[in-house]
This record gives structure tokens, sequence and C-alpha cells, in this order.
């Protein structure tokens, strides 16, 4: 098997062009307020009605556009996953999607600073997205080298705005009440495992993938995906989405304007970033999550306010990812937002290359293993 996906992962990892547009917009400084509406936690949206879809109904090695019923994109409309099951699979692998974040009028309303929030995920844009997915490689049922050719495939959109963690809805600006931000991201997710869960039950392996603000809804929802399917072997990957210390009110305003999941036991989670590594670490040690980042990421030092980022991603590696068991990182010296697409040319200060790195990944085995500067 490694030699087989050693040959496709260089075209799969085309894969990063679906983060090009990830936290984008982003990046550029912009004052943090210290003090915003309260979220209504309240049902009523458009996203609300509807029967939940017939997972198991759905066509063999072909992707489905599903707008799932009791699910909210940021103009309250259905959220939408992509499905593209393989009989007798029992394995999935779920690529989960980024582009940006927003929390207050100026990055929800007055510009781009999150995709699709303001808009219904249609099926041309479904369409556009997905055609990522595929140009991967990742669902070519004939191709031999494919490590995925057997696989359940799930595309997670991303329409939320809040790194699919929240579960509120906030009307930003009191003179465009007809255009309140429903984040919920995380109340979504949950109800996508649910689903998935009641259809596959008798999964053995899965993987999820994350680019940026979707590799933080991966370690976000960690948890849910090893609850959802207890029995199976858990990996998650997350491109450039250190969970590293933020300083001022930021965390705590997307806690309070999200209403952010936290898993039960995680106290620490409520005010501490990194902690959520540590908590999932210690509960589903049977897991294993690997984490991709660049010392001098130029869009998260920018959309954290952290100028001493280097700092910052040495503290996250030392003593909260290089102490637990089950975590392992790939850090380069470098300002890059999502490395993927360099998996055949880069390598760490070991001389590790990211190819090798993901295939230990994929294997786990003994390539998969902690390098930074």
């Amino acid at each position: 098997m490694p030699s087989s996906i050693r040959l496709l992962v260089p075209h799969v990892l085309v894969s990063a062009a679906l983060s090009a547009t990830v936290l984008s917009g982003c990046g550029a400084d912009r004052a943090v307020p210290d003090a915003g509406p309260p979220a209504d936690v309240g049902p009523g949206s458009r996203g609300d009605a509807g029967a939940p879809p017939d997972i198991e109904a759905l066509p063999f090695d072909t992707w489905s556009y599903v707008p799932i019923p009791g699910t909210e994109c940021g103009n309250g409309s259905p959220a939408v996953l992509g499905v593209n099951p393989h009989e007798g699979a029992t394995e999935a692998l779920f690529v989960v999607a980024g582009g940006g974040a927003c929390w207050d009028a100026a990055s929800c309303l007055d510009s781009d600073a999150a995709v699709h929030v303001r808009e219904d995920y249609t099926r041309a844009i479904f369409d556009a997205e997905v055609a990522l997915v595929r140009s991967v490689g990742w669902d070519d049922r004939a191709a031999p080298l494919n490590p995925f050719r057997t696989a359940n495939l799930v595309f997670v959109p991303y329409c939320t705005g809040d790194m699919h963690s929240g579960d509120a809805v906030q009307t930003y600006d009191p003179g465009r009440a007809d255009q309140p931000i429903h984040h919920r991201g995380g109340r979504n997710m949950r109800t996508f495992l649910a689903l998935l869960g009641d259809a596959w039950p008798g999964l053995a392996t899965v993987r999820a993938v994350g680019f940026s603000a979707g590799g933080y809804g991966v370690q976000f929802n960690w948890g849910h995906f090893a609850e959802t399917w207890p029995g199976a072997r858990l990996s998650l990957l997350a491109d450039c989405a250190p969970m590293v210390e933020i300083d001022g009110p930021l965390y705590a305003i997307f806690r309070s304007r999200w209403n952010m999941d936290t898993p039960a036991g995680c106290s620490a989670c409520e005010t501490s970033f990194s902690a959520y590594d540590d908590h999932f670490d210690r509960a589903h040690p049977d897991s294993r999550f690997g984490l991709i980042a660049t010392t001098r990421d130029r869009v998260l030092t920018g959309y954290f306010g952290v100028p001493d980022l280097p700092a910052r991603v040495t503290s996250l590696a030392v003593d909260h990812l290089e102490a637990n068991p089950t975590t392992r990182h790939y850090i380069v010296d470098s300002a890059d937002h999502v490395l993927l697409g360099q998996a055949t040319t880069l390598r760490s200060a070991d001389g590790t290359l990211l190819l090798d790195w993901l295939l230990g990944w994929l294997s786990n085995d003994a390539r998969f293993h902690n390098t930074r500067p």
C-alpha cells in the first residue's frame, strides 16, 4: 500500500486548491471590539424544514448534492453535504473545507472575510467546489493506486464563518436586522455526523482532512467523529490550522459570538485554544492527529493579531503536541499558508519530505513523527 500511495499522492495533493481562499481576506489587521451582541441560540430559520435524506439510497460512486434539513448556512438556508458512497465500504474519508471566518458586521457583512455566509449554497457553487475534490483523484474508483477507491467520500462545504464550531445567530448591525448571520457550523457538523453514523454504522476506518478553517473544524469536532464511530480507527489531518494561544479578547469573542461547542470535561477549552487538542488526545487515545504548519504563516499572523507567531507555534508544539502520544506535527520555517500542494518538494529541518510524512500518517508508521525548526 505505501508504494501505491506514493504514486498517487502527488496528484492527490492538488487538493491544496480547496484552500486557496481559506482565511484569505482575514489576514488584514482589524480592530477587535471588546463586546458584542449576545448569541441567539434559538432554532427558527429556513434551515429547519424537511425530512432527513436517505443516505443509503444515494447512488454509488458518484457525487450527490445533499441539502440537509435542520442545518443552516450563514444566511439561514440549508447547509449541504457532498456524498460519494461506495457499495460495501468500511472506510470513510471526509474533506472539510475552509474559507475564512467572521465575527462582527465588518467581517460578516461588509467584506468577504468568510465564504458563502450571505448566500445560499447552491448546486452551482457545489459543482465548482467538488470539482476541486474530483481533480484530486480520490474519487477515481478505477485507479488501482487510489487508496480511497473503495471508501465512502464526504465533502463538507463551509458556509457559516465559525470554523465549523458554532451554534448561534447574530444580528451584527441593527440597521440590517434582515441580515442575521447563522453561525451553525458546529451544530451542522453534529447533524451531518449523526446522519452518516446512522447510515454507515460499521465503518472500520474514518479519516478527516481539513484545510485552514476546515483544519480547525477537524480539531473542534475530533470528539464528535470519535463518538459517532467509536470502534473505528480515526485519523485526522489539519493543514495550517495551529491552535496557538491568542492574546486579548479575540478568542473570547469567537466563543461568545459563535457559541462555540465545548467538549464535556474540558473546562480549559473555555480560555485556551490549544486545550482542545490536549483534551481529545486524552479522551480518544486510539485516534491520531497530524498538524502541518508554518512558523510565520502570513494569514494567521494578521488574522489572530499575533506578532510573535513563531514563538506561539513552537510553544504549541513543545508544550502540547509533543507531549501528547497521539498527536504529531510537521512544522517548517515559512510564511506560506497551506502546504499540501508542496508535498513533493517541501522538506522539514530534519530532511523529511512532506510526502513521506503524509504517507506515514496514512499508514501510521515511523515516518509520521514530530519535526520542526
